[in-house]
């Protein structure tokens, strides 16, 4: 494999004496960009108010200490601990936030709020962002535009020719603006929606290369779930599968029962991408569950590794070690480092990632596992979240970049 450059991988470590929280700020530089992934987790101790104001305020210093603006931010997602309660004062903060740096409307970020509590007890969110700043002389363009009526935001980012879509927050709402009270007619509105809202860009469904799907209630609704997908990508010649994560999450408004993001590559002709597979792992289709266990993106400058939710599952696709925290751990790390293995990448190489533990009594527990690994110091969010099957104790994703491929 030889490598047409080297990104410039940077990881800083933030700790409550930056005034932010605790978390870590990775910047990777390439010939056409810089992109910053911060997570965030603030200082504990405070109300849920305090918190958001506490993270605004910091904000401007961390991206001019970047180099990058708030115009910059393509992606927002925020952790809640009780979002039906905080929703609407932390919105507020969050848009006031944005208008003092100048920003309004399609302006700002695309977000996703998800209730699924920080595993730390006294954080009330957790917070992560993606940032891109064309370096001199490239060709980089953010492209806003509205919300939709039923509150999905979108952002098309221009990166040396090349066209990434990023929606987030489409659910089930019909037409009507309603949200219908049978779960798989909202599912299968939302896969509908997603569809319209892809051809708003004359791209079909087939270019979209990752999705997160949100389920108010995994342990009753996944099955519907991926029954709706499934006929969806029946219906759209859908062969080469996304990468995916189906995880509980509590959404807004209240009653929704689904919502997902995605992201496409709305003109990948010349762009190699792959499926990627492991040996510890069968595929997700052969039980019913249509995504891939990870999806490989050679950009010209860089590549892009997205690892689906992935658990402890085995060659056969049954859960393995159940009722056992440390084992399931074990065996999902296990499982996500042999996908990144056939591509001469570690876990040192994520700029992203998020532990899902069905319980946040897990959590020393997994600290305790993965600073065994070595890697206590990279960038990982733990939220509380219930997982695809009801006996599966934890799932974990990530995103990895790596030098770009000849």
């Amino acid at each position: 494999m030889a490598s047409l450059l080297t990104p410039k991988r940077d990881c800083q470590n933030c700790s409550p004496g930056d005034g932010i929280g605790n978390g870590e700020i990775v910047t990777i530089t390439t010939s056409l960009t810089r992109e910053l992934f911060l997570r965030c987790a603030p200082v504990g101790g405070e109300s849920p108010c305090k918190q958001a104001i506490a993270f605004y305020k910091c904000l401007p210093g961390v991206l001019e200490q970047a180099g990058i603006e708030h115009s910059d931010i393509v992606l927002e997602r925020v952790f809640f601990r009780d979002l039906f309660s905080d929703h609407d004062e932390f919105d507020k903060i969050r848009t006031g936030a944005y208008r003092a740096a100048g920003l309004e409307g399609a302006e700002l970020p695309a977000a996703s709020y998800i209730n699924q509590p920080p595993c730390q007890s006294d954080q009330a969110f957790e917070w992560q962002l993606q940032a891109i700043v064309p370096n001199a002389g490239s060709n980089v363009r953010i492209h806003s535009f509205p919300s939709t009526a039923c509150g999905a935001n979108t952002k098309l980012v221009e990166i040396g020719g090349l066209r990434h879509l990023y929606i987030t927050g489409i659910n089930g709402i019909d037409s009507r603006g309603v949200l219908p009270r049978d779960f798989r007619r909202q599912s299968d509105n939302m896969f509908a929606k997603s569809a319209q809202l892809l051809e708003q860009h004359d791209t079909p469904f087939s270019k979209v290369l990752r999705t997160w799907c949100y389920l108010d209630d995994i342990d009753r609704d996944y099955d519907q779930f991926n029954l709706s997908r499934n006929a969806f990508f029946e219906k759209h010649g859908i062969t080469r599968l996304p990468a995916s994560t189906g995880i509980r999450a509590g959404l807004h408004p209240p009653g929704a029962g689904c919502a997902f993001d995605l992201y496409a590559l709305l003109n990948p002709e010349g762009i190699p991408t792959e499926v990627m597979h492991t040996p510890t792992l069968n595929e997700a289709d052969e039980y019913g569950s249509a995504f891939s266990r990870g999806m490989k993106v050679a950009l010209p400058e860089k590549t892009v590794l997205f690892i689906s939710g992935t658990a402890s599952v085995d060659e056969q696709g049954a859960t393995v070690h159940l009722d056992d925290v440390p084992r399931q751990i074990e065996r999902m790390l296990l499982n996500v480092q042999e996908l990144l293995k056939p591509h001469d990448s570690t876990f040192a190489d994520s700029v992203q990632t998020i532990t899902y533990l069905k319980s946040a009594e897990y959590l020393p527990i997994f600290q305790r596992i993965w600073k065994e690994w070595g890697l206590g110091n990279l960038p990982n969010t733990f939220v509380e979240a219930g997982v695809c099957r009801p006996d599966l104790l934890c799932e974990m994703e990530a995103i990895v970049i790596l030098p770009g491929e000849e």
